[in-house]
């Protein structure tokens, strides 16, 4: 006589069967009840946004008091920006680590627009804010368009925040900040919005130099001006 098999048909919407013991198979369902703990959700998806971040030069060398100042100074001409911009704030999002603000605009911004925009307000900006203060503030920023990804446990996940800090910690926009003397901002931009914005003529491409970024295992091409 052949080998039985015995079946245990188990209520339920999931399929399938497992083998439990001496050949009995057992509906997957039961293994569910029986307190299996379940398979975690999807990771939510990464959505496109476009980001861009600041950084002080400096920082470290001043005093307690003034980096409590700088930092007052920087979030307020980031406000500012987003105001020229014609965004709020509360429809961004937006980390902050000492001497650095990232900031990520909302879901949908026109590229074209906001990347001239940004830019001419950032210079604008921190011009004025300089006016007013005898301590020089002068900025590093970097900005770029990528996948942003949901919190987690350190914060934002996703490429564009990381070629964010990449592109802003990079070689070219620190020597560029340093040997320019005279200048309060470094600006480097991604090669996705130099292709979005700079080549198609929304910006004058001589007021951009190319530079290789190599930073970790980050390579890349990069426009840098400086204003």
């Amino acid at each position: 006589m052949g080998e039985q098999t015995n079946k245990i048909s188990v209520g339920g919407s999931v399929g399938g069967s497992v083998v439990a013991g001496n050949h009995n198979v057992v509906g997957t369902a039961a293994l569910a009840e029986a307190g299996t703990p379940e398979r975690p959700a999807p990771a939510a998806g990464h959505t496109p946004r476009i980001g861009f971040v600041v950084d002080v030069v400096g920082f470290g060398r001043r005093s307690a008091a003034d980096k409590d100042h700088v930092q007052l100074r920087l979030d307020t001409v980031v406000r500012q920006v987003l105001a020229d911009l014609g965004i709020g704030i509360g429809d961004t999002e937006s980390t902050v680590a000492g001497d650095s603000k990232v900031v990520f605009l909302p879901v949908g911004a026109d590229s074209s627009g906001m990347l001239p925009g940004m830019i001419t307000s950032m210079s604008t900006r921190l011009r004025q804010d300089n006016a007013r203060h005898r301590d020089r503030l002068r900025l590093r920023m970097a900005v770029a368009t990528g996948l942003l990804g949901q919190e987690g446990p350190l914060g934002r996940t996703g490429e564009l925040i990381v070629d964010l800090h990449r592109l802003v910690d990079s070689a070219p926009t620190r020597q560029a900040i340093d040997r320019h003397v005279g200048a309060d901002l470094a600006i480097l931009v991604s090669r996705t919005l130099h292709d979005e914005v700079i080549r198609p003529g929304f910006l004058d491409v001589t007021d951009f130099v190319r530079v290789d970024v190599e930073m970790k295992e980050f390579r890349a091409a990069a426009w840098l001006r400086v204003c």
